[in-house]
């Protein structure tokens, strides 16, 4: 106890590391953000992209941030280039449309 009145400064230092690394050792563990990288493919663009892999978010807004995470200065992609998406949720919708029987395909 005498030792830690003596030296508050590295007592003050080692209990502020502490709480900084488990502050960010949590937030790591609750990030729950995933990226998924893809290849650019010959013909690709980021509005074919949007309408493959934007599920529930605006296109555009899919495309800016698809342009933020990968530093893009423009929204030309190339074939061969890796590209970090955003994670993809899949969707499941029901077609509720109505078919007619027939003999025909």
């Amino acid at each position: 106890m005498n030792w830690m009145k003596k030296n508050y400064f590295i007592t003050l230092f080692l209990g502020l590391s502490v709480a900084f690394f488990m502050t960010l050792i949590i937030s790591n563990t609750m990030s729950t953000e995933q990226h998924y990288q893809i290849k650019i493919e010959q013909g690709d663009s980021l509005w074919e992209l949007a309408n493959k892999f934007a599920m529930n978010e605006p296109k555009e807004a899919w495309i800016k941030n698809v342009m933020v995470m990968n530093n893009l200065q423009t929204s030309h992609i190339k074939a061969g280039d890796m590209l970090v998406i955003p994670e993809v949720k899949d969707n499941f919708h029901f077609d509720h449309g109505t078919e007619i029987a027939s003999d025909s395909n």
